[in-house]
């Protein structure tokens, strides 16, 4: 899996990079992966708010690509460790609800030539 990381408005350092690698690493368990194919998310972090009264805030976008599927995901919180761990959770529904209607596609399909081959004997 591929990760390409931008950023903007801030200093990204080697533990932030390392904490996004290891959470958003967690994603490809759960992609069923078909022959040669390449998975790659594109992530921007960015400090959007420098307000004395309201703090900082962080958005952190990413986009994930594999097969022909394109998911897209954004979370913006004060914390920017939180911004990433609630945009991975956000990716894992994306992901498990892409995977779930695969199945479902499949399943339905599956009955209906079923019931074809039934019928003609």
């Amino acid at each position: 899996m591929q990760i390409n990381i931008t950023h903007h408005n801030f200093e990204l350092t080697e533990s932030i990079k390392n904490y996004i690698n290891e959470k958003l690493g967690q994603i490809k368990k759960h992609i069923s992966l078909k022959d040669n194919q390449v998975i790659s998310m594109n992530v921007e972090v960015g400090k959007i708010s420098s307000h004395h009264k309201h703090g900082n805030h962080y958005e952190v976008k990413s986009k994930l690509k594999y097969g022909s599927k394109n998911i897209h995901v954004s979370t913006v919180n004060e914390d920017l460790y939180k911004s990433v761990d609630e945009m991975k959770d956000k990716l894992m529904l994306e992901v498990a609800s892409s995977e779930d209607k695969n199945r479902s596609i499949m399943k339905r399909f599956a009955r209906r030539f079923k019931s074809f081959i039934k019928s003609e004997k």
